[in-house]
Formats: C-alpha cells, structure tokens, sequence
C-alpha cells in the first residue's frame, strides 16, 4: 500500500522521506524497504507500531523491544508470545482500528509509560529470545530425545 499511503500523506500535507531515493528533508515519516542496520533505526525510535493481519514470531517486535523501544502490535499469531501487553508494549485486536489508536496515543502522551517499557523490553526478551536461551533449550531438547525421555 505504499503508493496508497505516499498520496495520502501528500493529500495531507505530510513530508515524508522514502527510500531507495532517501535524502534528508527533516520530515517526521520516512517509508523504507529492507534494512540491515535495524539496530541503529531502532535506537532512534520511541515507538514501533505492529499492524500485521498475521505473524508467525515477529522478530521486528523482538529487535524493537531489545533496544528498549516499547512497541504496539495487533494481537496476531505468535505476537502475544513475543510483547507482554501492559508491560513491554501495548495490543489490540487486529479488528480494533480505534483500539490501535488509542494505544499509540496513550504512548505518544505518557513519556513515564515508554520509559517503563523502554526498561521492561531487554529484560523480557533477553530471558526469553536471546541466542543463549535458544540453544540450552535446543540443547535440553535433544538430550532428552537421545535419552528417550521425552
């Protein structure tokens, strides 16, 4: 939908940046494509916004969430697994467009909440996501297959 959302921001008057031509207006939208260097996009946001009709593990949630960005999502296949609602970000119902909007607005109004969930974001997926987490647990997982203990 970008073409779609390019004409409605220029029906609005919103600059926006967009890439692959990305020159540096100073406008508060940017569209892009493919990153590589999420890390450093995600180190310059207050807040990522989810609106997926269907996820499988969202790793852009994750990624967000490790940079201490508190994130909003629909509440869309492995999402719930991923943000803990109230403490790590806020979801709605992929339906719920009014329910989204508020979300971002309780965000975007309420710096002391992004701060809480700047601080909650590593600590909740470092214990869960965190390439050390994965591995023992792969690890535990075949030793009980070899043991047939599973």
């Amino acid at each position: 939908m970008r073409q779609e959302l390019e004409a409605f921001c220029g029906e609005l008057s919103i600059p926006y940046n967009a890439f692959p031509d990305y020159e540096p207006k100073g406008a508060p939208l940017t569209f892009c494509s493919w990153r590589n260097d999420i890390d450093k996009i995600n180190a310059g946001l207050d807040i990522v916004v989810l609106t997926s009709k269907n996820e499988g593990t969202p790793v852009s949630l994750i990624e967000a969430q490790a940079s201490g960005t508190p994130v909003i999502s629909t509440n869309v296949g492995g999402v719930e697994n991923v943000v803990e609602h109230g403490v790590t970000g806020l979801l709605a119902e992929q339906t719920d467009e009014l329910k989204m909007a508020e979300n971002l607005m309780a965000l975007v109004e309420n710096r002391s909440l992004r701060i809480q969930m700047r601080d909650n974001g590593w600590p909740h997926v470092g214990e869960r996501f965190h390439y050390s987490q994965l591995t023992s647990k792969m690890d535990a997982l075949y030793k009980r297959l070899l043991n047939g203990t599973d």
